[in-house]
């Protein structure tokens, strides 16, 4: 005669043991997402950070254009102002 109720528990316990997976999963998952997120966002951050840092030189220098690691920056100087474009995206107007 085989005992029903142990069977049970065994089917029990391995039930618990999946669902405890699945949790664990789920929430490694959301942490490696996250940091994943956390580095695109600080990559952006010193990109636009190495910008700004060439922009200012290419303005303190007076140049038109600079080219620095990689990250070239145009200066536009007009009676009104000054704009700083990199990729021909403006990232910096300066009214007088």
């Amino acid at each position: 005669m085989v005992n029903i109720k142990r069977r049970f528990l065994r089917g029990y316990i391995l039930v618990e043991s999946l669902v405890a997976m699945a949790v664990l999963v789920l929430v490694s998952g959301l942490i490696l997402n996250q940091i994943n997120t956390n580095r695109r966002l600080m990559a952006e951050n010193l990109h636009q950070q190495e910008v700004l840092s060439v922009a200012t030189m290419a303005v303190q220098t007076k140049q038109d254009q600079l080219t620095l690691n990689g990250i070239t920056v145009t200066v536009k100087r007009s009676k009104q102002g000054i704009a700083v474009y990199e990729s021909g995206k403006e990232i910096i107007h300066v009214s007088k």
